[in-house]
């Protein structure tokens, strides 16, 4: 599945480059049609939209998410803590503030019971991937190429849809943003700065690395100190105050977050090559290595023609540098920048990065883990130690390489350079 979707979606740009035009109208059909299908089906590829209806649970019933365990509703004898996932006992809330109060509010609406809850957030998951995808065909510039990055990319409609992970949702609020800011006038002004900033806000307090959405939007209006200051009054308002409502044990849940580390963690191969390296270590690396990615894609990305591009490519390179080389890599983290990606002229990398997508969608794979031990043995350690934990950390490490060394590298024979005219008038005859 996963090495089928992702040849077909750079099969797709290939052509794109050579000529080929479908109907950019049934390509978001076709992808609509297929994230109501999988919205309607069971859960796939993870336990997390579990995670996040017994946070839900917790918030529907009074608890604090992030100084509660999924444990109490099991002592308590809840229906819906009856079903939690083994590794998420332990662990109170690693969302943003919003994410759990839209997980609460499922949690509301499906009562005690663990399939009605998650039936909402699948639902829920699904919607906010539609709303992605239409704001995105009435807001790029290449409808086609941006539909087949995010609308019917398989790997995207696995990840947001079929998973739900709550990552959609700040994708959603972040399109919205640039839909707001920049659709509607050249020059946006306070209340316009607001109403993005606001979305920007929401977006980042379902996941803190939204936030760096709103760089490329203050880029675009750094002419405007009326727009700037709608922007940062409106994160403000939304961003800042979902956090400070949500209490001190948000802000300790961020910064414990920015130095955790995933399994399939590309800096993992160090300390088995000799070079000690705790977590901490690890997470300052990634986030040094990825400042020298984040000068080389605002070097090296072709700059856009319009307003919405130039804040896209911002964006996407503050997001980008911030996922290629984190010690912390999850598939379903890329509706960060496959949308912002989606807004941008074509890249060197469009192909890369679905690759990288596949890579780290392995990683993750045959899905829900089964416990060793009663009631079921573990039927794949094959699959579950060296392809999770070695080849895929390897093949992203590797792949973060080659992504930045292709922006490095001088264009072909023939292709246009970047930011040169040949590419500009190309991106003007692009059809809105």
């Amino acid at each position: 599945m996963v090495g089928l979707g992702a040849l077909g979606v750079c099969l797709g740009l290939f052509a794109l480059r050579r000529g080929w035009r479908p109907p950019a109208r049934s390509l978001l059909w076709g992808g609509l049609a297929a994230a109501a299908l999988l919205a309607l089906v069971p859960v796939g590829g993870s336990t997390d939209v579990q995670s996040y209806a017994l946070y839900g649970r917790m918030g529907a019933l009074g608890l604090d998410p992030y100084l509660t365990v999924p444990q109490t509703l099991i002592d308590a004898g809840d229906p819906v803590g009856e079903y939690s996932p083994q590794h998420w006992r332990d662990t109170p809330s690693v969302y943003g503030p919003v994410a759990n109060w839209a997980f609460a509010a499922a949690a509301a609406a499906g009562g005690a019971s663990m399939f009605k809850i998650v039936f909402v957030l699948k639902l829920a998951a699904g919607a906010a991937f539609a709303l992605v995808a239409v704001v995105l065909h009435r807001l790029a510039r290449d409808p086609v190429r941006a539909h087949l990055l995010w609308t019917c990319n398989p790997l995207m409609l696995w990840a947001c849809v079929a998973g739900a992970h709550g990552d959609v949702y700040g994708a959603a609020a972040m399109v919205l943003a640039f839909a707001v800011f920049l659709r509607r006038s050249d020059s946006p002004g306070w209340a316009l700065g607001m109403y993005a900033g606001a979305l920007i806000g929401i977006a980042g307090g379902v996941k803190a690395p939204f936030f760096f959405a709103g760089l490329g939007l203050a880029w675009a209006a750094r002419r405007s100190p009326a727009a700037l200051a709608g922007l940062a009054g409106g994160v403000a308002a939304t961003g800042l105050g979902s956090y400070l409502l949500a209490g001190p044990a948000a802000f300790e849940v961020l910064f414990d977050k920015a130095g955790d580390v995933a399994p399939t963690n590309p800096w993992r191969y160090l300390p088995r090559w000799g070079v000690e390296m705790t977590h901490e270590e690890m997470a300052a690396w990634g986030y040094g290595c990825g400042l020298v990615v984040l000068l080389v894609l605002l070097w090296r990305l072709a700059p856009a023609g319009d307003a919405t591009g130039a804040a896209a490519r911002v964006s996407f390179a503050f997001g980008a540098a911030l996922l290629l080389l984190s010690p912390v890599q999850h598939p379903w983290y890329d509706p960060l920048i496959f949308p912002l990606l989606a807004l941008l002229p074509p890249t060197r990398v469009d192909g890369l990065l679905q690759i990288r997508l596949a890579a780290g969608t392995l990683g993750y794979l045959p899905g829900v883990p089964q416990f060793t031990g009663e009631p079921w043995p573990d039927p794949m350690p094959f699959v579950r130690d060296p392809v999770n934990n070695w080849w895929v950390s390897a093949a992203l490490g590797v792949l973060a390489v080659l992504i930045v060394s292709v922006l490095l590298a001088p264009p072909g024979r023939g292709a246009p350079r970047p930011g040169s005219s040949t590419e500009r008038k190309e991106e003007v005859l692009q059809p809105v």
